[in-house]
């Protein structure tokens, strides 16, 4: 059960009601999530508002990104942000295998990009003040400087939201085959 109130879109100014109904539509069907945000108009405008125009500006393949959030959120175990990226993960061609042994250090399927993402992702979540050098110039290989700083914000926002949602005790969503449906 959710800390907070149900989201009433009476009681939202017209700017926030209509905001939330388009980021619904442009960022997806999370009502759960998106409301939690609701009592703070500006967090909602700004922090979806980015992962909108993020997801447009492709710097990071969705492969990659839905490698990079799962690692993260198994990394951390975050029950939410797994059920919601393992499907994800899947509809671009990962087998169910390597999904199950993505934080193993051999996983079949995934190439040297691939990994090179994984362990990124799970050493911003676990340690990131420990980034070797090493890591560095494996993730850079992939990505300039822009898509190692979009790549490090995605991993990070990991972290922010499977804290947010569990303070606030915000319910996870089912809403993962219909996303994949409309795409």
């Amino acid at each position: 059960m959710s800390r907070l109130s149900p989201p009433d879109p009476s009681k939202l100014d017209p700017d926030t009601a209509a905001l939330y109904q388009q980021l619904l539509k442009d960022y997806g069907p999370y009502a759960n999530m998106l409301g939690a945000f609701l009592p703070r108009p500006p967090a909602l405008r700004h922090l979806f508002s980015y992962l909108v125009a993020s997801k447009k500006d492709g710097l990071i393949s969705p492969r990659h990104l839905e490698i990079a959030l799962l690692a993260a959120s198994k990394a951390h175990a975050c029950h939410y942000c797994v059920a919601l990226h393992e499907p994800k993960l899947a509809s671009q061609g990962i087998s169910q295998e390597a999904i199950d042994r993505l934080l193993e250090p051999q996983v079949p399927g995934l190439d040297d990009h691939d990994l090179a993402v994984r362990d990124y992702a799970v050493a911003v979540t676990l340690d990131a003040a420990r980034i070797s050098d090493e890591l560095r110039a494996r993730v850079s290989r992939y990505y300039d400087e822009a898509g190692v700083v979009e790549l490090t914000i995605r991993i990070a926002l990991c972290s922010f939201f499977k804290r947010f949602n569990e303070a606030l005790e915000v319910p996870a969503e089912d809403v993962v085959a219909f996303e994949l449906s409309s795409t």
